[in-house]
């Protein structure tokens, strides 16, 4: 099992279903400028979520250039666990913090299938210093496009992709307000700092 796929269906939860989480055609924070979060600098430690499920660790790794490079490893004993290479920029939107983050290998393999733009990826840094993230749901997001609150295409079919097209400052304006809160609503993993 892909540990990003049930860290992107569950970071991008990808394609355990052979679908990507809803994804935007510029990633959020675009107005008010890209700056690396230093807070998610190093290494994190993601529980399973189930008991019967492996965790992981998430190595965030600052670059030169303001983007962060994210190994992510499926922790446990077995050595046949898996890895993901992701890309992110962190960005803000009104009080929210975002990470844009585009799926680049998985154990190796450049990823096939990735729609392109950013999956958003909202997160929440508690008074203990967890970081909580959420992505997009599916369901919220189709609803919110299909009602013109936010600019977007779906594909064809009950199973087809949201892509969030609204231009940048209309997709940090949306992002910013509180109607972006119902497309944020399950938190599908809590990362812990490791010393």
């Amino acid at each position: 099992m892909n540990i990003l796929r049930p860290a992107v269906a569950a970071f991008a939860l990808l394609a355990l279903a052979a679908c990507y989480p809803p994804t935007t055609t510029h990633p959020v924070g675009t107005t008010a400028g890209f700056k690396l979060d230093p807070v998610l600098s190093g290494t994190w430690k993601a529980d399973p979520p189930e008991p019967s499920e492996r965790g992981a660790f998430y190595h965030f790794l600052p670059k030169l250039d303001g983007t962060l490079t994210v190994l992510i490893v499926q922790s446990g004993d077995e050595p046949d666990g898996d890895w993901n290479l992701v890309e992110l920029t962190t960005g803000k939107a009104g009080a929210n913090r975002f990470m844009n983050a585009r799926l680049l290998s998985s154990n190796g393999k450049p990823e096939e299938g990735s729609p392109g733009g950013t999956i958003p990826v909202l997160y929440r840094i508690d008074a203990k210093g967890r970081i909580t993230l959420y992505l997009t749901d599916e369901t919220a997001t189709k609803a919110a496009i299909k009602a013109g609150k936010i600019k977007g295409t779906i594909g064809k079919g009950d199973s087809g992709d949201a892509v969030i097209t609204a231009d940048p400052a209309a997709l940090d304006k949306y992002m910013a307000s509180s109607a972006a809160a119902a497309l944020f609503t399950k938190p599908f993993s809590t990362l812990h700092k490791i010393d």
